[in-house]
């Protein structure tokens, strides 16, 4: 991994020449938040590409919340994160088959009916780049309790064959990596999530959000990979908080 790594949640520890950009646009960023009329469109238009290219020499660290088989993990580890699509689930699928976890009848099932080729999914890797337990049960639980994720279980979890199968398949876990900004898809959202924290820091309160979402549309590499956390272990439980959540991340428990 070549990218400096950026901790955007912490200000103080921002290189200089960021912090030098934000400051000589102090004045226009903050009447954008409080007094957006005074403020000329192309002028804040211009000023949030510029952070956005100063971002691009770093890498940000981020959190994929999923469910992996042992072989899941060690590829991750070992090649990185693939974009998924419908050929990867398919791949995923015949695996399972062939190594007895996963009946034929069943995987065809699984193949035939599937969002893998989805807009908002295929080629897109999601991360949060905030602790995972801040957006609570609702917002990663069920990423945890059905094998092959969101392809999978918004078109399973209410089947009570399918579902049952994919709940006993794999282990929750969050990957851990450093993402190469240059790897997310082309938008302002990070630059402008950047801006609020360090108005925020700068004595600003906002409603906004600060805390950012966002897809990489490049395979993660391996040596981006910073872990692979599973449950039960200590750094999953303290990650996503699930130790108070309603329903456990793993069946049965």
């Amino acid at each position: 991994m070549t990218q400096v790594l950026l901790p955007i949640d912490r200000p103080d520890a921002w290189p200089a020449r960021l912090i030098s950009l934000l400051d000589s646009l102090h004045e226009l960023l903050l009447d954008s938040q409080i007094a957006p009329t005074k403020v000329n469109p192309p002028d804040h238009d211009r000023a949030i590409l510029a952070v956005g290219d100063a971002l691009r020499p770093y890498s940000i660290t981020g959190w994929h919340c999923t469910r992996l088989t042992d072989i899941e993990i060690a590829q991750i580890v070992g090649s990185g994160m693939q974009l998924p699509d419908d050929t990867m689930l398919r791949r995923r699928i015949n695996a399972l088959v062939k190594s007895g976890r996963l009946p034929g009848d069943i995987g065809d099932r699984l193949a035939r009916t599937n969002q893998a080729d989805e807009s908002n999914r295929a080629g897109r890797l999601w991360f949060c780049f905030f602790p995972p337990h801040r957006a609570g049960e609702h917002g990663i639980g069920r990423f945890f309790r059905h094998s092959g994720g969101e392809a999978l279980y918004n078109s399973h979890e209410d089947d009570p064959v399918t579902s049952q199968i994919l709940c006993a398949i794999g282990t929750p876990c969050v990957i851990e990596a450093d993402v190469p900004v240059t790897s997310l898809a082309p938008g302002t959202g990070l630059a402008t999530k950047l801006v609020r924290t360090y108005l925020i820091s700068r004595g600003y309160g906002t409603h906004e959000p600060v805390k950012h979402v966002d897809r990489s549309v490049q395979p993660i590499v391996a040596d981006c990979i910073r872990q692979v956390i599973r449950y039960p272990e200590t750094d999953f439980m303290e990650l996503t908080g699930c130790a108070t959540w309603r329903r456990p991340p793993l069946d049965g428990q």
